[in-house]
């Protein structure tokens, strides 16, 4: 992602999301997530990657080093809050053997799941960067106020 800003990564949680109105039959092709949500969900991905240790400082949206769990951690994020959304509206009709479940509370845990699997080893991979960093800025050596003694 070059020059990446909070725009760039909201487009591109919304493609990986594949949140467009024309694609969103059953929600009468309408958008499922505002801006204003795609950019938090970006913002608290960022926030909790950026707390990840070791701290070395804050990642910006230009300077993170892995676009790809920015966006997989911001779409977990999403998947979470429209699961909890939709848990919250779920009801179940029966009437005469035929059964309607409208906004299906559980209909995103295997898309959570194996987004939480693909982030750990991202995760993983992330800190031994983070670690890396560590180390390269550390090169040289840490300084005593001794040696000048």
């Amino acid at each position: 992602m070059a020059a990446s800003t909070l725009q760039t990564y909201r487009e591109a949680l919304r493609a990986f999301i594949k949140d467009h109105s024309e694609k969103n039959r059953l929600l009468k092709f309408v958008i499922e997530n505002t801006d204003d949500e795609l950019d938090l969900y970006v913002n608290m991905a960022l926030g909790f990657l950026n707390s990840i240790p070791p701290l070395i400082g804050n990642f910006t949206y230009g300077t993170f080093p892995m676009p790809s769990l920015l966006i997989r951690q911001a779409t977990i994020e999403c998947l979470i809050s429209n699961g909890i959304l939709n848990s919250r509206n779920e009801l179940t009709y029966n009437n005469g053997g035929i059964t309607l479940k409208v906004a299906d509370g559980s209909r995103y845990l295997q898309h959570l799941q194996v987004l939480l699997n693909m982030t750990d080893r991202e995760i993983a991979n992330f800190t031994k960067v983070k670690v890396a960093i560590n180390i390269e800025n550390g090169y040289g050596g840490v300084h005593s106020p001794y040696a000048y003694l």
